[in-house]
Formats: C-alpha cells, structure tokens, sequence
C-alpha cells in the first residue's frame, strides 16, 4: 500500500521497570544457556500496573506531545499479544474513555507480536478516506505474568517484556511521513501455535500457558522440514521488507534504521537480515536486547528510542518491521521529516 500525506505525529511509551536478566539466571528463573545463545540483557517487568493502563499512560503521553485535538481523532485501535486483564471485556473503550473520550469506534487488532503493525497499516488506509483534520490513535499494551504465563518459559527464542505504546497518526504533516505499508501472512503455519485440539474455555491460569510444547509438537510432526519451516518464517518477514522497500521505491541501502521485533538471537530471520546488507548496528538490537520482546509494541519503542537517543535525522529513511503468530508480518516504510522538540529534551 503506496500512502500519499499519512503522517506520524507523535509517539508514547510506558515501560515498566528494567530487570537484568543475568538476575533471573542466578535464581533459577531463565535457562542459563538460552541467556547465552539469545544474548538478551534484561526484560521490562510491570508489578502492579496491568497492560491497558500501560497504554493508557503512553496514549497520554502522546497526546501530550502532539497538536491534535482528542475531537480529531476518528478511530482507536488497540493491539495486544496476551491476556488484558479481564475475560469477555473490551480494553479499546477503557483506553478510550481513559485518554480521548468521545464516539470514535475504538477496535481490538489480534495478529499477536505483529498487532502493532498490522494496526498500523489498518490505520494509514482508513485515514486516507478521512479528511485533513482526520487522526488515529494507535495503542498497544503488554504484561506477561504469573500465573497464567511465564515471561522466562512460555515461549522460545526471547523473553516477554512488560510495557504499552501508543503512535499518533495523522493527515496533517508530522515529525515522520509513512510512505509505505504492506501486510502478508501464510496461514499454512497457522497449526504451530493452535495445539492438538481447540477447547471449550480458556485456560483457568493456575499454570502458565507452553506454546514451546506446542511448537514443539508442530516441529515433531515434520521432523525433516525443520529447516525449510524456519526458512519459511525468517523469508516471511524478509519478503514484507521487500515489498515495502519496493513500494516506496527505496533500497535497502538507503535506509538508516531497521526497527525490528526484540527476539533474541536464535531466531533466524537475524542472520537473513544479515544476508540483506543489514548489521546489527542499523537495527534497534542494542535496544532490544535491554528491554526484550514488548509483543506488539516493539516497533514504536523502538522507534521512540532512536528520537530520543539522536540516532535518527531529518531525511532518514526507517523501515519497521514485525511477525506474529499465523503466521502473520507487517513492514512500514518512513521518512523522517524533523526531530520533534520533544524528543530532544
């Protein structure tokens, strides 16, 4: 999807409280040698603020930051990778009614770790049928904990991390002009993540969910296409960069940044990035590793850091990037426009 005057005007970001993760190592609590191989350094840990008030406080902070009346904001979409706090609920109208209030429609987007993106590209095509004054306020709001889930053990090749983000679109121009979006997925992977059989309820949370045993089983059952499978999902990823390079006609030389997901280094589409031309130091894994997977709000903290670090400069290209169970993908292509003042405070 080719955009023509979609603009980001600001961004928010609530992380909660930093953990070294050689701390989880030493009590027992992350495998030391996937501490080793994943190359992680610590992981965000929300105690007691759940994840939609997380977003509620990056909602506000960008609004804070923005020159856009709450009135102007004509949709709300909220994304999330797990549990919110409550069964049965909506968290898009709590944010709303938390941060802009009004009658805007406030909708749930579920591709897990790719929901911050796949939100994205839903909101650059419903504002470019919007009017001048037209924006979007785009949430995303994670907390992974016990007993339901184990940050450390639930899942393989990273470390959940705690925290919610919030990014601003709008018609008017911004500090960020979003060129290009595009979204593709392969449903043939859709039965990694599903398990054996569908159930009757959710889980009760009086232990924590093991996508690594359903993963595991997927890959048993297709013992000799191991490496094709992990091909498939690192190409996944590298195909939707493609398309949105080539949609905004630019080449992979040209961009600054690459905002990636916070995976730890097992996972393999890290050595296909490597096979682009792109080093670790053109991506946000100094970041990444710091904080670890923020589920579908790497992309704007990732990106927020590099405002806030003087790492990006106007005429800089920045390419976002995601995936997600499904298997699902997502890649942005920016330009950066001007350092907004807030980010050089």
């Amino acid at each position: 999807m080719l955009l023509n005057d979609i603009y980001v005007e600001s961004l928010g970001v609530r992380l909660g409280d930093r953990l070294d993760l050689e701390e989880a190592v030493a009590d027992g609590r992350y495998i030391a040698s996937e501490h080793v191989a994943n190359a992680l350094l610590g992981v965000t840990v929300s105690d007691d603020v759940f994840a939609p008030d997380l977003a509620v406080a990056a909602a506000r902070q960008a609004l804070e930051r923005a020159d856009v009346s709450p009135d102007d904001v004509r949709l709300l979409l909220h994304a999330s990778a797990y549990f919110q706090g409550q069964d049965m609920w909506t968290p898009s109208s709590y944010i709303q009614q938390q941060t802009i209030g009004g009658s805007a429609p406030a909708v749930e987007v579920d591709q897990k770790s790719n929901g911050g993106m796949a939100a994205l590209s839903l909101a650059a095509g419903f504002l470019g049928s919007c009017d001048d004054e037209a924006a979007v306020l785009i949430t995303t709001g994670e907390r992974f904990c016990l007993p339901g889930f184990d940050r450390f053990r639930t899942e393989s090749g990273t470390v959940m991390a705690d925290g919610g983000t919030s990014l601003l679109l709008t018609r008017r121009p911004g500090f960020a002009r979003v060129i290009s979006c595009v979204l593709t997925s392969d449903s043939s992977l859709e039965s990694m993540y599903r398990g054996r059989s569908l159930k009757d309820a959710p889980s009760s949370g009086d232990k924590p969910l093991n996508m690594r045993a359903r993963k595991t089983d997927y890959m048993r059952k297709r013992l000799s296409d191991l490496d094709a499978i992990s091909l498939q999902i690192a190409g996944g990823i590298g195909d939707c960069i493609g398309k949105a390079l080539d949609e905004a006609k630019t080449d992979v030389a040209e961009v600054r940044r690459f905002v990636v997901p916070h995976n730890g280094q097992t996972v393999r589409w890290w050595s296909m990035l490597a096979d682009m031309g792109v080093g670790l130091d053109r991506t946000t894994w100094e970041f990444g590793r710091q904080v670890s997977h923020l589920g579908s709000g790497d992309q704007t903290a990732g990106l927020e850091h590099l405002l806030t670090t003087g790492q990006l400069a106007a005429g800089d290209r920045v390419v976002l990037a995601g995936t997600g169970y499904g298997f699902n993908w997502g890649a942005a292509v920016l330009e950066i426009q001007h350092i907004p003042s807030w980010a050089t405070r």
